[in-house]
C-alpha cells in the first residue's frame, strides 16, 4: 500500500468515528428528551421496552466501534511498514508517553471514550428506573 492510500483509508475511517459518535449523541439526546416529554409518566413495561432500544442501538455502536478500532489498527500497522513517509508522520497515536502509565493515546483516548459511555448508561438507567422527577408526587409535573 502507498502512503496515499492509508491516509485516505484513514481519512475514511475518521469520518466513520465521527458518524458512530455523531449517531450516539443523537440517540442519546433524543433519549433524554423522551424521558422528560414521555417517559418520566410512562409505566414500567413501556420504560423497560425504551431502555432495551436504546440498549440495543448503543450496542450496535459499540460493535461498529470495535470494528472501526480494528481497521485503524491495521492502518498504524501498514504504516509502520513505510520506511521513510514523505510527510513526516511517523504513527497514528502509537506514541505511550509517561504521563498515560504505559498506554499508547490510541488506546488511551478509546478507554476514555468508552468510560464516559458507560458512566451516560448508568446514568440513563438510574433516570429511567428510579429517578423521582421534580413535581411527580403530587402529580403537577
Amino acid at each position: 500500500m502507498t502512503e496515499a492510500e492509508i491516509l485516505s483509508i484513514r481519512n475514511d475511517l475518521t469520518g466513520m468515528v465521527i458518524s458512530v459518535f455523531s449517531v450516539s449523541f443523537g440517540m442519546i439526546s433524543a433519549y433524554i428528551a423522551g424521558l422528560w416529554l414521555v417517559l418520566r409518566h410512562a409505566p414500567m413495561t413501556l420504560r423497560l421496552i425504551a431502555f432495551f432500544v436504546l440498549s440495543c442501538g448503543l450496542a450496535f455502536m459499540g460493535a461498529m466501534t470495535t470494528g472501526i478500532q480494528g481497521l485503524l489498527a491495521g492502518t498504524d500497522t501498514a504504516w509502520t511498514k513505510i520506511s521513510t513517509p514523505a510527510t513526516g508522520i511517523m504513527s497514528f497515536g502509537s506514541e505511550r508517553p509517561d504521563w498515560l502509565g504505559g498506554l499508547s493515546l490510541f488506546e488511551a483516548t478509546a478507554a476514555l471514550g468508552a468510560f464516559a459511555m458507560i458512566a451516560i448508561y448508568v446514568a440513563l438507567f438510574y433516570v429511567t428506573f428510579f429517578y423521582r422527577w421534580p413535581g411527580e408526587a403530587s402529580g403537577d409535573a
